[in-house]
C-alpha cells in the first residue's frame, strides 16, 4: 500500500561525525531525506520546534542524553514514531529493554546497508499505516458526532438526551424502533462518542446469521469441533474485547444461544465451540431489536433473565411519520451525503411541492425507504431541481392537487423555485383587483387597526394578504404569483400552508381572522 518511501524523513542521532556522515549519504541514496543530529538534545529539539520526521535511527549510547531517555521522551512527544535503536552492545537485555519502550527495532553495529535500509523502509511504511489508521478513525469518529444525527423534533431531542448519558459508563443499551428508524446509527454514535470509541466496534445481525453458525459466530469454534470447521475461529466476542458488541435483532436468537450469551455477561468470560478453554472478555453490549420482547418473554421466545441484563437502559427511536419536521432536514442531508457518489453536484434541491409531498408521506420504511427515494429522485432528476416527477407515485399523491401542473409549467420556462421567499405587501382589502394595486399602494389605502386587539400576526396578515391576492387575479396562478414578486412553486406553497382554495365570495380582513 505504502511501498514508495522516496522522500521520507529521517532523523539519524549519532555522536560518531564520521559515521552519521556515511548512513546519512546511504540513506539519501536510497531515496530517503535524511537529517543528521549530533546528539539527543539536538533531535529532541528539533522536535520540539515541529520537525516530525517519518523515522528516528537513535544511537543508543552517547554522551549527555542517553538514547534510552530520548526514546522514552519522542514517544510522549508522539507514541506512534518509529525509533529504530543501534548500538554495539549485543545484549539481550538492553534490546529486551529498549523494545518494551516501544523501539521499532534493535540493530547492532556495525549495521549492514541493506539491513539498515530495509530496516529504514519498514519503519516508514508502519508509520504511514498508522497515519492512515489515525486518519480513518478521525473520520468515523466525526462520521457519527452527534450533528451527523438529524432531528429538530421533540421526539428526536428525547432520544439524543438519552444517548448523552450513555456516553460517559458502559451501562448496556437496548434500542429499541421499527426496522429503517437508524438503530445502528445510534449504536455507532454510542460508541463513537463514549469512552471506549478507539476500540473496536464489532456489529452483527442476527438475523443474517443461519441459526446453525450462530454460537460459532458470537464465540468462535476450535478447529475440527463440527463439519467444515477446518481452523480455529475467533468470534465476535474476542474480536470487541476491549470494545463495543453490538447485536442488532437480539430477538431473533434461539433459546440455546441466549442461555450462553447470559452466561458471557455475567461471567465475563466465554468458550469457543469445540473447545475448553475460558477466555476472558471484556465488552460493552448495545443491542437493538423491532421485536416487543416483553410479548416475546411471555410467549417463551426470549429469556427473562437476559432481557433484564440487556435492557437497564432502553432507548426508543421513533418512527419517521411521527417527526415530520424532521423530514425536509433529512432531506438535506441526504443530499449532501450523496451528490458526489452519485455524481449530482449541480442539485440545488427540492421544489416546494416536492417537500410538502414528502412530508405528509407516512414512510412505513422510515429513514431507510426516505433515503432509497432521494438517492433514486437524484439519479433521476432531469434538471437542478428534485421536482414531483422525480419520485414514486405513492409519494405524489400526497402533493396537493395542480402541484404537477405547476411544476410542467416551471420546467416549460426552467424557472423551478427552490426557496421560500416572504410575501411582500399588497392592497386594501376592499380594492384589491390587479388594476389599482399600484393607486392603492400610493394613496396609503391600507388596512387600519383601531386598537391592539385588532392588530393580527404577521402570519395572519401573510394569509390575507394571500387570499386577497389570488381572489383579485380570479385565481390565477401565474397572475397572483407575478403581483407578489413570487415563483410559481413558492405562492404554491403558501395557498397550501394556508390552506387557500378558490373560494368565490371575498371576506373582510376581520371576517377571516375570526
Amino acid at each position: 500500500m505504502f511501498d514508495d518511501t522516496t522522500g521520507a524523513s529521517v532523523f539519524f542521532v549519532e555522536d560518531d561525525p564520521f559515521l552519521a556522515k556515511k548512513q546519512k549519504l546511504l540513506l539519501n541514496r536510497a531515496g530517503f531525506s535524511c537529517d543528521i543530529f549530533g546528539s539527543g538534545e539536538e533531535c529532541l529539539a528539533a522536535v520540539d520546534s515541529d520537525l516530525v520526521p517519518d523515522v528516528v535511527i537513535l544511537d543508543l549510547i552517547m554522551p549527555g542524553i542517553g538514547g534510552l531517555e530520548v526514546l522514552k521522551r519522542l514517544h510522549k512527544y508522539d507514541p506512534n514514531l518509529p525509533v529504530i535503536v543501534v548500538s554495539g552492545q549485543d545484549k539481550v537485555a538492553t534490546a529486551l529493554e529498549t523494545i518494551k519502550e516501544g523501539a521499532y527495532d534493535y540493530l547492532i553495529k556495525p549495521v549492514g546497508e541493506e539491513s539498515l535500509i530495509s530496516t529504514t523502509r519498514h519503519a516508514v511504511n508502519q508509520r504511514r499505516v498508522s497515519n492512515e489508521l489515525s486518519r480513518l478513525r478521525r473520520e468515523v469518529r466525526r462520521a457519527y458526532t452527534f450533528d451527523r444525527l438529524i432531528g429538530r423534533s421533540e421526539p428526536m431531542q428525547k432520544v439524543f438526551k438519552l444517548i448523552e448519558r450513555t456516553l460517559t459508563n458502559d451501562i448496556a443499551v437496548l434500542i429499541l424502533g421499527d426496522s429503517g428508524t437508524g438503530k445502528e446509527l445510534v449504536a455507532r454514535a454510542i460508541h463513537y462518542n463514549g469512552t471506549r470509541a478507539d476500540k473496536p466496534l464489532v456489529v452483527v445481525n442476527c438475523a443474517a446469521i443461519p441459526r446453525e453458525l450462530v454460537e460459532s459466530e458470537l464465540f468462535g469454534h476450535e478447529k475440527g469441533s463440527f463439519t467444515g470447521a477446518l481452523d480455529r475461529k475467533i468470534g465476535k466476542f474476542e474480536q470487541a474485547d476491549s470494545g463495543t458488541l453490538f447485536l442488532d435483532e437480539i430477538g431473533e436468537l434461539e433459546l440455546s444461544v441466549q442461555a450462553k450469551l447470559l452466561r458471557a455477561l455475567q461471567e465475563r468470560e466465554i468458550e469457543r465451540v469445540g473447545g475448553s478453554k475460558t477466555i476472558q472478555v471484556d465488552v460493552r453490549l448495545v443491542c437493538a431489536t423491532q421485536r416487543d420482547l416483553d410479548m416475546e418473554v411471555q410467549k417463551e421466545r426470549f429469556r427473562e433473565d437476559l432481557l433484564y441484563r440487556i435492557n437497564p437502559y432502553p432507548i426508543l427511536i421513533p418512527p419517521l411519520k411521527s417527526r415530520g419536521e424532521d423530514i425536509e432536514l433529512l432531506c438535506g442531508h441526504l443530499l449532501d451525503k450523496h451528490r458526489t457518489s452519485l455524481g449530482r453536484k449541480d442539485l440545488r434541491g427540492y421544489s416546494p411541492a416536492t417537500l410538502i409531498a414528502l412530508t405528509k408521506y407516512e414512510w412505513p420504511g422510515n429513514v431507510r425507504q426516505l433515503e432509497n427515494v432521494v438517492t433514486r429522485a437524484m439519479v433521476l432528476a432531469e434538471r437542478d431541481v428534485i421536482t414531483l416527477n422525480d419520485v414514486p407515485e405513492e409519494i405524489r399523491e400526497k402533493a396537493p392537487a395542480g402541484a404537477m401542473e405547476i411544476e410542467i409549467e416551471s420546467a416549460q420556462n426552467d424557472n423551478y423555485d427552490v426557496n421560500v421567499l416572504d410575501v411582500a405587501p399588497l392592497t386594501h382589502p376592499a380594492t384589491s383587483t390587479p388594476e389599482n394595486a399600484t393607486k392603492n399602494k400610493e394613496s396609503g389605502s391600507w388596512p387600519t387597526f383601531s386598537s391592539p386587539d385588532d392588530v393580527p400576526s404577521m402570519e395572519e396578515m401573510k394569509a390575507w394578504i394571500t387570499r386577497q391576492a389570488y381572489e383579485a387575479c380570479n385565481y390565477n396562478i401565474s397572475l397572483t404569483a407575478k403581483k407578489l414578486g413570487l415563483g410559481r412553486a413558492t405562492l404554491y406553497r403558501q395557498l397550501e400552508k394556508f390552506d387557500i382554495h378558490q373560494i368565490k365570495n371575498s371576506s373582510e380582513f376581520a371576517e377571516n381572522k375570526e
